[in-house]
């Protein structure tokens, strides 16, 4: 059974990584303790992913950034 990711998750996860916990009560009840930090965030990234294709604002081309350090 396939349940679908909201916004909520998504602020959960990420309020779970900034207070530096492994563990998430989402709000379908389910609780999952991640591994890692690293982990959740690739769930964050899954899920927006998931909730943007779902609203049809998925671009065909992933997005990246670069970084820029000054020497």
């Amino acid at each position: 059974m396939a349940t679908s990711l909201t916004q909520a998750d998504v602020d959960r996860l990420e309020q779970a990584i900034v207070s530096g916990e492994l563990r998430v009560r989402f709000s379908d009840g389910r609780e999952i303790t991640y591994q890692s930090t690293e982990a959740m965030l690739r769930a964050v990234a899954y899920a927006k992913q998931q909730i943007a294709e779902g609203s049809g604002l998925a671009t065909a081309t992933p997005s990246t950034f670069a970084v820029f350090e000054r020497d």
